[in-house]
């Protein structure tokens, strides 16, 4: 009994450091300054532009971003998770306008174009592809890493 216990527990921190590990590398290549828009459907087309966001600076461990003015879209800290290509950001306001407020999301990575559906303050669910969906409260952001 006190074995499989013992084993359970070392299995559990194994299994936890991997997914921190994970994690680490994962917000390892998320963290630098975009730039970009929020669009409308898929943002294939430019005509699906609708508003600009001039900067978005992601650390380690927070977001914080600016309109197309200059003006603060919020700032918040973020947490990635799941595997594969389409994977989980979920964000929490912590000033700005997103203050207080979660938003629910998934992005894929592909080398300097960062691809984020989230749904707004407003959303109950997660977003399940990249793709705005207004009944839902889902918004895409399209981003190029600066150089």
């Amino acid at each position: 009994m006190k074995l499989t216990a013992l084993f359970l527990a070392a299995a559990t921190f194994a299994t936890g450091t991997a997914l921190a590990q994970a994690d680490k590398a994962e917000r390892a290549k998320l963290v630098g300054t975009w730039e970009g828009w929020i669009v409308e459907g898929d943002g294939s087309t430019k005509a699906q532009q609708r508003q600009r966001v001039s900067e978005m600076v992601i650390t380690a461990t927070e977001i914080s971003a600016k309109d197309g003015g200059g003006r603060s879209m919020g700032t918040g800290t973020y947490q990635t998770g799941g595997s594969g290509a389409l994977r989980t950001m979920d964000n929490t306001g912590t000033g700005g306008p997103t203050a207080g407020k979660r938003f629910m999301g998934v992005y894929r990575l592909e080398g300097d174009t960062l691809k984020w559906c989230s749904g707004n303050d407003r959303a109950r669910t997660r977003p399940t592809e990249l793709r705005t969906n207004t009944g839902q409260n889902h918004f895409l952001m399209i981003l190029t890493k600066k150089k």
